[in-house]
Protein backbone atom coordinates (compact mmCIF):
# COMPACT_ATOMS: atom_id res chain seq x y z
CA UNK A 1 0.00 0.00 0.00
CA UNK A 2 2.68 2.58 0.67
CA UNK A 3 4.42 1.58 -2.39
CA UNK A 4 1.68 2.12 -4.45
CA UNK A 5 0.91 5.71 -2.61
CA UNK A 6 4.81 6.65 -2.79
CA UNK A 7 5.14 5.99 -6.82
CA UNK A 8 2.11 8.12 -7.56
CA UNK A 9 3.69 10.58 -5.18
CA UNK A 10 6.82 10.47 -7.39
CA UNK A 11 5.15 10.46 -10.61
CA UNK A 12 3.49 13.62 -9.19
CA UNK A 13 6.46 14.97 -8.54
CA UNK A 14 8.35 14.38 -11.77
CA UNK A 15 5.17 16.46 -13.34
CA UNK A 16 5.57 18.69 -11.39
CA UNK A 17 9.47 19.26 -12.21
CA UNK A 18 8.78 19.28 -15.71
CA UNK A 19 6.56 21.55 -16.10
CA UNK A 20 9.25 24.34 -14.53
CA UNK A 21 9.90 23.32 -11.16
CA UNK A 22 13.72 24.31 -10.16
CA UNK A 23 15.95 21.75 -9.17
CA UNK A 24 16.29 23.07 -5.44
CA UNK A 25 12.55 23.12 -5.74
CA UNK A 26 11.43 19.76 -6.77
CA UNK A 27 14.07 18.17 -4.35
CA UNK A 28 12.39 20.27 -1.18
CA UNK A 29 8.93 19.31 -2.10
CA UNK A 30 10.04 16.20 -3.11
CA UNK A 31 11.71 15.30 0.30
CA UNK A 32 8.17 16.98 2.23
CA UNK A 33 5.84 14.94 0.36
CA UNK A 34 7.81 11.78 0.85
CA UNK A 35 7.38 12.46 4.66
CA UNK A 36 4.00 13.41 4.76
CA UNK A 37 2.55 10.82 2.82
CA UNK A 38 4.74 7.91 4.53
CA UNK A 39 2.51 8.66 7.67
CA UNK A 40 -0.60 8.97 5.41
CA UNK A 41 0.55 5.62 3.81
CA UNK A 42 0.79 4.20 7.39
CA UNK A 43 -2.58 5.79 8.24
CA UNK A 44 -4.23 4.46 4.77
CA UNK A 45 -3.09 1.01 5.38
CA UNK A 46 -4.27 0.67 9.00
CA UNK A 47 -7.17 1.72 8.65
CA UNK A 48 -7.47 -0.61 5.67
CA UNK A 49 -6.51 -3.23 7.76
CA UNK A 50 -9.05 -2.64 10.53
CA UNK A 51 -11.84 -2.27 7.78
CA UNK A 52 -11.20 -5.46 6.40
CA UNK A 53 -10.89 -6.98 9.72
CA UNK A 54 -14.42 -5.79 10.66
CA UNK A 55 -15.74 -6.98 7.61
CA UNK A 56 -14.60 -10.09 8.51
CA UNK A 57 -15.52 -10.44 11.86
CA UNK A 58 -18.73 -8.98 12.10
CA UNK A 59 -20.87 -9.55 8.78
CA UNK A 60 -24.03 -8.80 11.32
CA UNK A 61 -26.29 -5.94 11.96
CA UNK A 62 -28.15 -5.49 14.42
CA UNK A 63 -32.52 -5.96 13.83
CA UNK A 64 -35.41 -5.65 16.49
CA UNK A 65 -37.58 -8.71 17.39
CA UNK A 66 -40.07 -7.93 15.01
CA UNK A 67 -37.58 -7.80 12.08
CA UNK A 68 -36.15 -11.33 13.12
CA UNK A 69 -39.69 -12.52 13.32
CA UNK A 70 -40.76 -11.21 9.92
CA UNK A 71 -37.45 -12.69 8.82
CA UNK A 72 -38.06 -17.03 9.69
CA UNK A 73 -41.02 -18.85 10.92
CA UNK A 74 -41.34 -20.14 14.00
CA UNK A 75 -38.63 -18.30 15.67
CA UNK A 76 -37.72 -18.55 19.51
CA UNK A 77 -37.59 -16.45 22.19
CA UNK A 78 -34.89 -15.21 24.97
CA UNK A 79 -36.48 -16.83 28.22
CA UNK A 80 -37.29 -15.55 31.25
CA UNK A 81 -34.38 -13.92 32.87
CA UNK A 82 -32.14 -13.47 30.11
CA UNK A 83 -29.65 -10.30 30.22
CA UNK A 84 -27.58 -8.77 27.46
CA UNK A 85 -30.59 -9.90 24.77
CA UNK A 86 -29.72 -9.09 21.05
CA UNK A 87 -31.13 -9.51 17.74
CA UNK A 88 -28.73 -9.78 14.62
CA UNK A 89 -28.96 -10.95 11.13
CA UNK A 90 -26.13 -11.33 8.47
CA UNK A 91 -28.04 -10.73 4.96
CA UNK A 92 -24.65 -11.84 2.76
CA UNK A 93 -25.55 -15.02 3.10
CA UNK A 94 -29.09 -15.39 1.31
CA UNK A 95 -29.50 -16.06 -1.98
CA UNK A 96 -31.88 -14.49 -4.48
CA UNK A 97 -34.03 -17.65 -4.29
CA UNK A 98 -34.77 -17.92 -0.84
CA UNK A 99 -32.99 -20.76 0.37
CA UNK A 100 -30.90 -20.32 1.59
CA UNK A 101 -32.30 -17.08 3.59
CA UNK A 102 -30.67 -14.78 5.95
CA UNK A 103 -29.41 -16.23 9.15
CA UNK A 104 -31.26 -14.74 12.06
CA UNK A 105 -29.21 -14.69 15.54
CA UNK A 106 -29.74 -14.20 19.08
CA UNK A 107 -27.88 -14.05 21.96
CA UNK A 108 -28.26 -13.20 25.34
CA UNK A 109 -26.46 -14.19 29.40
CA UNK A 110 -28.16 -16.64 31.64
CA UNK A 111 -26.91 -17.79 34.63
CA UNK A 112 -23.25 -17.11 33.48
CA UNK A 113 -23.31 -18.84 30.80
CA UNK A 114 -23.86 -16.62 26.87
CA UNK A 115 -26.21 -18.27 24.67
CA UNK A 116 -25.89 -17.79 20.69
CA UNK A 117 -29.47 -19.12 18.86
CA UNK A 118 -30.04 -18.94 15.14
CA UNK A 119 -32.22 -19.97 12.10
CA UNK A 120 -32.19 -19.70 8.75
CA UNK A 121 -34.14 -21.03 5.88
CA UNK A 122 -31.98 -23.95 4.37
CA UNK A 123 -32.76 -26.53 1.36
CA UNK A 124 -30.71 -28.91 3.43
CA UNK A 125 -31.90 -30.52 6.22
CA UNK A 126 -28.29 -31.74 7.12
CA UNK A 127 -26.56 -28.02 6.83
CA UNK A 128 -24.72 -26.59 10.14
CA UNK A 129 -25.48 -23.17 10.91
CA UNK A 130 -23.83 -22.81 13.96
CA UNK A 131 -20.23 -22.31 12.68
CA UNK A 132 -18.72 -24.32 15.34
CA UNK A 133 -16.15 -26.56 14.00
CA UNK A 134 -15.18 -28.68 17.45
CA UNK A 135 -14.27 -32.24 17.15
CA UNK A 136 -17.26 -33.32 19.58
CA UNK A 137 -16.07 -35.42 22.44
CA UNK A 138 -19.72 -36.71 22.53
CA UNK A 139 -22.89 -36.80 20.51
CA UNK A 140 -26.52 -37.91 20.86
CA UNK A 141 -29.70 -37.91 19.60
CA UNK A 142 -33.10 -37.52 20.88
CA UNK A 143 -36.92 -35.88 20.51
CA UNK A 144 -37.14 -32.44 21.67
CA UNK A 145 -40.42 -32.00 24.14
CA UNK A 146 -42.01 -28.71 23.01
CA UNK A 147 -40.59 -28.05 19.38
CA UNK A 148 -42.69 -30.45 17.41
CA UNK A 149 -45.29 -31.62 19.45
CA UNK A 150 -42.77 -33.89 21.11
CA UNK A 151 -41.37 -35.00 18.11
CA UNK A 152 -38.64 -33.24 16.60
CA UNK A 153 -35.78 -35.01 16.54
CA UNK A 154 -32.38 -33.00 16.80
CA UNK A 155 -28.83 -33.38 17.52
CA UNK A 156 -26.77 -33.15 20.59
CA UNK A 157 -22.70 -32.49 20.51
CA UNK A 158 -20.82 -31.67 23.73
CA UNK A 159 -16.86 -30.31 23.24
CA UNK A 160 -14.28 -30.80 26.44
CA UNK A 161 -10.78 -29.64 26.76
CA UNK A 162 -8.80 -28.08 29.29
CA UNK A 163 -9.33 -24.88 28.32
CA UNK A 164 -13.28 -24.89 27.36
CA UNK A 165 -16.40 -26.82 26.84
CA UNK A 166 -18.82 -26.33 23.83
CA UNK A 167 -22.70 -27.24 24.13
CA UNK A 168 -24.54 -27.64 20.83
CA UNK A 169 -27.84 -28.62 19.55
CA UNK A 170 -29.11 -28.77 15.86
CA UNK A 171 -32.34 -29.68 14.54
CA UNK A 172 -34.63 -29.34 11.14
CA UNK A 173 -38.26 -28.43 10.88
CA UNK A 174 -39.21 -30.72 7.67
CA UNK A 175 -42.65 -28.62 7.75
CA UNK A 176 -40.95 -24.95 7.91
CA UNK A 177 -37.85 -25.78 6.05
CA UNK A 178 -35.77 -24.52 8.74
CA UNK A 179 -32.48 -25.01 10.50
CA UNK A 180 -31.93 -24.44 14.08
CA UNK A 181 -28.83 -24.54 16.35
CA UNK A 182 -28.26 -23.42 19.75
CA UNK A 183 -24.53 -23.04 21.74
CA UNK A 184 -22.80 -22.20 24.32
CA UNK A 185 -19.00 -21.75 25.10
CA UNK A 186 -17.81 -21.41 28.99
CA UNK A 187 -14.52 -22.68 30.70
CA UNK A 188 -16.65 -25.50 32.25
CA UNK A 189 -20.15 -27.12 31.44
CA UNK A 190 -20.50 -29.96 33.86
CA UNK A 191 -24.15 -30.09 34.91
CA UNK A 192 -25.31 -27.85 31.97
CA UNK A 193 -28.44 -29.20 30.23
CA UNK A 194 -28.52 -27.64 26.32
CA UNK A 195 -32.07 -29.42 25.82
CA UNK A 196 -33.37 -27.66 28.79
CA UNK A 197 -32.10 -24.04 27.67
CA UNK A 198 -33.77 -25.10 23.71
CA UNK A 199 -37.26 -25.97 25.43
CA UNK A 200 -37.34 -22.93 27.44
CA UNK A 201 -36.58 -20.95 24.40
CA UNK A 202 -40.01 -22.34 22.21
CA UNK A 203 -42.16 -19.47 21.60
CA UNK A 204 -46.19 -20.98 21.23
CA UNK A 205 -46.76 -17.77 20.07
CA UNK A 206 -44.79 -17.94 16.71
CA UNK A 207 -45.48 -21.48 16.57
CA UNK A 208 -48.92 -21.19 13.19
CA UNK A 209 -50.93 -24.05 13.88
CA UNK A 210 -49.72 -24.82 17.35
CA UNK A 211 -52.94 -26.02 19.11
CA UNK A 212 -52.41 -26.43 22.96
CA UNK A 213 -55.68 -26.91 23.82
CA UNK A 214 -56.58 -29.16 21.27
CA UNK A 215 -58.01 -31.91 23.36
CA UNK A 216 -61.00 -28.59 24.66
CA UNK A 217 -62.26 -29.82 21.42
CA UNK A 218 -65.57 -31.33 23.62
CA UNK A 219 -65.47 -28.90 26.23
CA UNK A 220 -66.99 -25.23 25.46
CA UNK A 221 -65.09 -22.67 27.31
CA UNK A 222 -66.88 -19.72 30.03
CA UNK A 223 -66.73 -16.92 27.79
CA UNK A 224 -64.55 -14.00 29.38
CA UNK A 225 -65.01 -11.34 26.40
CA UNK A 226 -64.63 -7.87 28.00
CA UNK A 227 -63.24 -9.21 31.36
CA UNK A 228 -60.25 -7.54 32.14
CA UNK A 229 -59.76 -8.90 35.47
CA UNK A 230 -59.77 -12.29 37.06
CA UNK A 231 -63.12 -10.37 39.82
CA UNK A 232 -64.42 -9.56 35.99
CA UNK A 233 -64.97 -13.07 35.49
CA UNK A 234 -65.92 -14.08 38.88
CA UNK A 235 -68.54 -11.32 38.83
CA UNK A 236 -69.95 -13.10 35.34
CA UNK A 237 -70.24 -16.36 36.84
CA UNK A 238 -73.75 -17.90 37.38
CA UNK A 239 -75.30 -19.42 40.91
CA UNK A 240 -73.62 -22.85 41.06
CA UNK A 241 -70.42 -22.18 39.46
CA UNK A 242 -67.17 -22.11 41.59
CA UNK A 243 -63.81 -20.25 41.37
CA UNK A 244 -60.10 -20.84 43.16
CA UNK A 245 -57.14 -18.41 43.16
CA UNK A 246 -54.25 -20.53 43.23
CA UNK A 247 -50.06 -20.14 42.26
CA UNK A 248 -49.07 -23.04 39.68
CA UNK A 249 -45.43 -23.16 38.74
CA UNK A 250 -45.05 -19.61 39.88
CA UNK A 251 -47.97 -18.33 38.24
CA UNK A 252 -51.17 -16.73 39.67
CA UNK A 253 -54.34 -18.41 37.80
CA UNK A 254 -57.82 -18.64 38.92
CA UNK A 255 -59.70 -21.96 38.18
CA UNK A 256 -63.48 -21.98 37.55
CA UNK A 257 -65.44 -25.21 37.85
CA UNK A 258 -69.80 -25.49 37.53
CA UNK A 259 -69.53 -28.56 39.50
CA UNK A 260 -68.20 -28.87 42.83
CA UNK A 261 -68.82 -31.78 46.14
CA UNK A 262 -68.54 -30.68 49.62
CA UNK A 263 -66.10 -32.71 51.55
CA UNK A 264 -67.11 -33.04 55.10
CA UNK A 265 -63.65 -34.30 56.48
CA UNK A 266 -61.73 -30.84 55.56
CA UNK A 267 -65.08 -28.53 55.06
CA UNK A 268 -63.80 -27.50 51.49
CA UNK A 269 -65.59 -27.74 48.29
CA UNK A 270 -63.55 -29.79 45.86
CA UNK A 271 -63.64 -29.82 41.82
CA UNK A 272 -62.65 -32.39 39.74
CA UNK A 273 -62.34 -30.21 36.46
CA UNK A 274 -61.54 -26.71 35.76
CA UNK A 275 -60.97 -24.40 33.24
CA UNK A 276 -57.18 -22.46 34.28
CA UNK A 277 -57.05 -18.68 33.30
CA UNK A 278 -53.57 -16.75 33.87
CA UNK A 279 -52.56 -13.19 32.87
CA UNK A 280 -51.23 -12.42 29.65
CA UNK A 281 -50.65 -8.21 28.23
CA UNK A 282 -52.30 -7.93 31.45
CA UNK A 283 -55.89 -9.57 30.49
CA UNK A 284 -56.94 -12.99 31.30
CA UNK A 285 -56.76 -15.66 28.81
CA UNK A 286 -57.28 -19.77 28.90
CA UNK A 287 -54.42 -21.27 30.03
CA UNK A 288 -55.62 -24.61 30.12
CA UNK A 289 -58.86 -26.76 31.22
CA UNK A 290 -58.33 -30.14 33.08
CA UNK A 291 -60.82 -32.89 33.89
CA UNK A 292 -59.93 -35.79 36.65
CA UNK A 293 -61.54 -39.27 37.03
CA UNK A 294 -63.75 -38.65 39.64
CA UNK A 295 -65.10 -37.28 43.23
CA UNK A 296 -61.98 -39.78 44.30
CA UNK A 297 -59.66 -37.19 42.97
CA UNK A 298 -60.42 -34.08 43.82
CA UNK A 299 -57.78 -31.24 41.79
CA UNK A 300 -54.52 -30.62 44.01
CA UNK A 301 -51.60 -28.92 44.28
CA UNK A 302 -47.98 -30.37 45.10
CA UNK A 303 -45.18 -28.63 45.08
CA UNK A 304 -46.66 -25.71 42.96
CA UNK A 305 -47.95 -28.20 40.55
CA UNK A 306 -51.10 -29.14 39.44
CA UNK A 307 -52.10 -32.58 39.63
CA UNK A 308 -55.19 -34.30 38.24
CA UNK A 309 -55.71 -38.29 38.58
CA UNK A 310 -58.29 -41.26 37.74
CA UNK A 311 -58.31 -44.63 38.78
CA UNK A 312 -56.07 -45.74 36.12
CA UNK A 313 -54.16 -42.26 35.10
CA UNK A 314 -52.16 -39.51 37.11
CA UNK A 315 -50.73 -36.20 35.50
CA UNK A 316 -49.00 -33.84 36.90
CA UNK A 317 -49.34 -29.59 34.92
CA UNK A 318 -46.72 -26.93 34.95
CA UNK A 319 -46.22 -23.85 32.87
CA UNK A 320 -42.34 -24.37 32.54
CA UNK A 321 -42.23 -20.75 31.01
CA UNK A 322 -45.14 -21.36 28.21
CA UNK A 323 -48.29 -19.30 27.67
CA UNK A 324 -50.17 -22.38 27.76
CA UNK A 325 -50.17 -25.67 30.34
CA UNK A 326 -48.08 -28.61 29.47
CA UNK A 327 -48.26 -32.13 30.82
CA UNK A 328 -45.18 -31.88 33.00
CA UNK A 329 -45.37 -35.87 33.72
CA UNK A 330 -47.97 -38.21 33.25
CA UNK A 331 -48.69 -41.91 33.65
CA UNK A 332 -51.74 -44.09 32.45
CA UNK A 333 -52.56 -48.24 32.64
CA UNK A 334 -54.27 -50.13 30.33
CA UNK A 335 -55.29 -53.88 31.38
CA UNK A 336 -55.98 -56.76 29.57
CA UNK A 337 -58.78 -59.24 30.16
CA UNK A 338 -56.38 -61.32 32.73
CA UNK A 339 -55.82 -57.79 34.46
CA UNK A 340 -52.67 -57.67 33.77
CA UNK A 341 -51.55 -54.33 33.64
CA UNK A 342 -49.65 -52.14 30.70
CA UNK A 343 -47.91 -48.99 31.94
CA UNK A 344 -47.08 -45.86 29.84
CA UNK A 345 -45.72 -42.78 30.69
CA UNK A 346 -45.50 -39.64 28.68
CA UNK A 347 -44.32 -35.52 29.25
CA UNK A 348 -45.43 -32.58 26.67
CA UNK A 349 -41.84 -30.83 28.05
CA UNK A 350 -39.25 -33.58 27.76
CA UNK A 351 -38.34 -37.69 26.98
CA UNK A 352 -38.75 -40.68 29.21
CA UNK A 353 -35.55 -42.18 28.29
CA UNK A 354 -37.11 -45.58 29.65
CA UNK A 355 -40.20 -45.35 27.75
CA UNK A 356 -39.94 -46.85 23.86
CA UNK A 357 -41.66 -45.36 21.11
CA UNK A 358 -45.64 -45.90 21.80
CA UNK A 359 -44.91 -44.52 25.47
CA UNK A 360 -44.84 -47.90 27.22
CA UNK A 361 -42.66 -48.01 29.97
CA UNK A 362 -41.35 -50.88 32.12
CA UNK A 363 -43.45 -50.87 34.99
CA UNK A 364 -45.64 -48.84 37.69
CA UNK A 365 -43.00 -47.25 39.23
CA UNK A 366 -43.34 -43.56 37.23
CA UNK A 367 -46.96 -44.12 37.92
CA UNK A 368 -46.94 -44.56 41.74
CA UNK A 369 -44.08 -41.98 42.04
CA UNK A 370 -46.62 -38.88 41.17
CA UNK A 371 -49.58 -40.67 43.09
CA UNK A 372 -47.74 -40.56 46.26
CA UNK A 373 -46.71 -36.59 45.25
CA UNK A 374 -50.37 -36.04 44.42
CA UNK A 375 -51.57 -37.55 48.07
CA UNK A 376 -49.26 -35.41 49.59
CA UNK A 377 -50.61 -32.36 47.70
CA UNK A 378 -53.27 -30.09 49.08
CA UNK A 379 -56.80 -30.44 47.35
CA UNK A 380 -57.86 -27.14 46.14
CA UNK A 381 -61.29 -25.46 48.25
CA UNK A 382 -63.56 -23.65 45.79
CA UNK A 383 -65.68 -20.82 46.80
CA UNK A 384 -69.43 -21.32 45.20
CA UNK A 385 -71.23 -18.69 43.76
CA UNK A 386 -74.72 -18.38 45.62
Amino acid sequence: MKKRILALLMTGAMVLSAMGCGTQVETEQTSDITNEEVALADTVEASEEASQEVGIANPWRDITYEEANATVGKLFKAPEGATNVQWSICDSVADPSGFPGPLVQLTYDLDHYSVTAREQATSEDAEDISGMYYDWTVTDEMNLGYWGYGKMPAKFYRYISDEEWADLCTFYDVELGAAYSFSVVAKDLDGFDIQAVVESMFDQETQYGYNPLSYMDEHEPLDITGCDTFTQIVDKLEPGFAYANATIDGVDVLLVTDYTFHDPDTDKDNAIEAEIFAYGDGVPYLAGYVSAGGTAYPLSITDGKLFVGGNHFIKEYAFMGQKYMMVLEGSWVDYDSDGNGTYYAHSDVREYAEAEDDCKVADDSIMTDLFDRYMNGEVIDFQVVQ
